[in-house]
């Protein structure tokens, strides 16, 4: 089978058609623009020449014979309609005219300087010295006759070109468009009864007999299409169908479904809010709560348990209770027993430690009562003031009981003691050389005076006088110590500027303490920290409060002194005050010796003492204590960690009448 295309008659003699047409046109066009250009052209360029013969004069010829002789020539130069030679004075010398119709004027300045077209005038020297000059005329509307008849020429020869070509191009077109006409009308008729099994009948093997091929082939596979679209369309009714039945089941099962989550959202809703609403009553709650199961993992971790540990709940819930809660290492014991046993465990008076802070907790483990959940509730109460007023209640019990012996004792000591120091006194002034009693008596005796006060101080007599009285002294203070134990307060307060009253306070202990040899040695700091009472006035005793500040101070440098013998360390003393919304709030602090609980407890008791013998009455801090809780209606406490640090917090309030 030959796979060479057949060859397209008609489309090769249509372009050819095309092509002559268009070669004619710019044949038409190009002789067009020729007589344009020569329109305009041809008569200059022959006056250029009739121009050029006058000036060639042959030698030996005079100038007018031979211009004279030339102009009978101008009848060869069809152009040329009128001329003359003029010499430089005006003065014609010949003169030319084709179709005289009038006469030449005698001189150059009588010519017309422009003449009506078709003609065209042109003047020139015909010599370098100026002497002669030509003027010419010619006339272009005799070559303007010739080119016009040559245009119409053209144009019909054009008109008659484009009409064969018309007429050939539309034979070509009729005998082209019946076979596609007929395939229009084949494709209306297919469109119009959808009946795909007809067919076109071919002609020739040209381009449009394979169009036909083609439009047949388009109709064999739209048949083709069609019967696959009928049996298509009949499996897609079917499918409609079920899909319409089984919309009509989801439609209903969608219903249900709403409805369940409607419920269950409803549900939901109600258990968050409840188990926020738990959530805030555990949150809300002063004790720490911590929920564990069987393996000691948290599962619930409330907002105090998070400030008591310090850990946050995202990093307790899923950890071990001792990873997130380190000081609970050591009652694991304790939990597995609930667990096992499931018998409440209770831990009372536990010491806890956390920023410098010391508190004091209760525990309380519970396991949980609940059908197949193994786990524990650990409940934890800080306890720490309820300790500490546990322990000023019993301190002040102590106080009231130890004040009303003193008051007794007091009284009945007072009088031996007071005998004592009188005849100590009475002894000192009868040994005295200077009395004139004295010597009047030694006179009568016979004793000798000086004598006797050698023999006395070399027995030591005057050092055990001296030792008797200052023991009477002594005591005396001790007894007048006591007695303010069970007297009430005479002394009138006044208003005082609290940062004043410390500033004295402290410039006495620095005289009296020799405070300022260990400033010089740098072996102690003192710092001020005066806060916001600066301002502060405070209805007080003076002199009271100023030695309980002295007392607080004394008791810090001997501890720090306590200390520094055992190790080689910076003491410390610090003073504030702060105000809140009730009290003046005054701390004196030192990092020296310390106190364990027992003494922390005792420390306030009057006689009790850890200095030695002769270096401490004990009644110091007791007497501090009664100046400030019950001459100023305030508030004596004390914290301490042995060899660590010790502070003492004394709260006055802003008024009696509140206080």
């Amino acid at each position: 089978m030959s796979t060479e295309r057949p060859i397209h008659y008609a489309l090769f003699v249509k372009n050819a058609l095309l092509m002559g047409c268009a070669m004619l046109i710019t044949v038409i066009i190009c002789m067009l623009a020729v007589v344009f250009f020569s329109y305009h052209s041809v008569a200059p360029s022959w006056l250029k020449t009739v121009e050029d013969s006058f000036r060639a004069v042959p030698d030996g010829i005079d100038h007018r014979d031979h211009w004279s002789d030339r102009v009978t020539h101008w009848d060869s130069y069809p152009a040329l309609f009128e001329g003359a030679a003029l010499y430089n004075d005006g003065v014609l010398v010949a003169a030319y005219n084709r179709q005289p119709r009038y006469a030449f004027p005698e001189r150059a300045a009588d010519l017309p300087a422009t003449l009506p077209p078709p003609r065209i005038q042109r003047r020139t020297w015909l010599d370098n010295e100026g002497r002669w000059q030509l003027y010419s005329v010619a006339n272009a509307s005799l070559l303007s006759e010739f080119y016009r008849a040559l245009s119409w020429s053209l144009l019909a020869l054009t008109a008659l070109g484009i009409m064969v070509v018309a007429l050939l191009s539309y034979r070509i077109q009729v005998a082209l468009s019946k076979p596609i006409l007929q395939l229009v009308d084949l494709a209306r008729v297919v469109s119009h009864e959808q009946n795909f099994t007809l067919r076109a009948q071919k002609g020739k093997d040209d381009d449009i007999g394979e169009m036909v091929d083609a439009f047949n082939d388009m109709l064999q596979r739209v048949e083709t299409r069609d019967v696959q679209l009928k049996s298509e369309r009949d499996r897609a009714e079917k499918a409609q169908v079920q899909a319409q039945t089984l919309a009509s089941e989801t439609r209903a099962a969608n219903q249900r479904l709403e409805f369940e989550v409607q419920v269950r959202a409803k549900v939901e809703r109600k258990l968050t809010e409840f188990q926020a609403y738990l959530n805030a009553m555990i949150n809300s709650m002063p004790s720490v709560l911590i929920a564990v199961d069987e393996n000691a993992r948290i599962t619930q971790w409330n907002d105090e348990a998070s400030r008591l540990s310090g850990r946050p709940l995202d990093l307790a819930l899923g950890y071990s209770l001792d990873e997130a809660f380190p000081f609970m290492h050591k009652y694991m014991d304790r939990l597995s027993l609930a667990l096992l046993e499931r018998e409440t465990q209770h831990i009372e008076r536990v010491r806890y430690q956390n920023d410098g802070t010391d508190y004091r907790l209760d525990m309380m483990i519970y396991p949980l009562h609940l059908k197949g959940t193994i786990g524990a509730v650990i409940r934890i109460d800080d306890v720490s003031d309820k300790v500490r007023m546990e322990e000023m209640m019993v301190q002040s019990e102590k106080m009231m009981s130890v004040g009303g012996l003193a008051a007794g004792m007091a009284h009945e000591i007072n009088n031996p003691l007071s005998a004592i120091v009188q005849s100590v006194q009475t002894i000192q002034r009868r040994l005295k050389t200077e009395t004139p009693a004295n010597q009047r008596v030694a006179n009568e005796l016979g004793i000798d005076l000086p004598l006797l006060q050698q023999y006395l101080k070399r027995r030591d007599v005057p050092k055990f006088l001296d030792h008797i009285l200052t023991s009477g002294n002594r005591a005396a203070a001790i007894v007048t110590n006591m007695l303010q134990f069970s007297r009430q307060s005479n002394t009138t307060l006044q208003q005082a500027n609290m940062v004043d009253l410390l500033e004295r306070a402290l410039a006495i202990a620095m005289s009296d303490l020799d405070l300022r040899q260990h400033l010089r040695k740098e072996k102690l700091v003192i710092e001020r920290d005066w806060g916001d009472c600066a301002d502060l006035q405070l209805a007080v005793a003076n002199t009271e409060i100023e030695q309980v500040i002295f007392n607080l101070l004394k008791n810090a440098y001997q501890a720090i002194l306590q200390r520094q013998t055992e190790e080689d360390i910076v003491g410390v003393i610090r003073i504030q005050c702060q105000r809140s919304s009730h009290y003046c709030i005054i701390q004196v602090s030192d990092n020296g010796k310390g106190m364990d609980a027992s003494t922390r407890k005792r420390v306030f008791e009057p006689f009790f003492t850890t200095k030695d013998v002769g270096h401490g009455t004990g009644l110091g801090l007791s007497v501090a204590y009664f100046i400030v809780t019950s001459h100023h209606r305030g508030q004596l406490s004390v914290q301490s960690e042995p060899n660590i640090n010790t502070t003492f917090t004394i709260k006055l309030p802003l008024t009696q009448e509140g206080a």
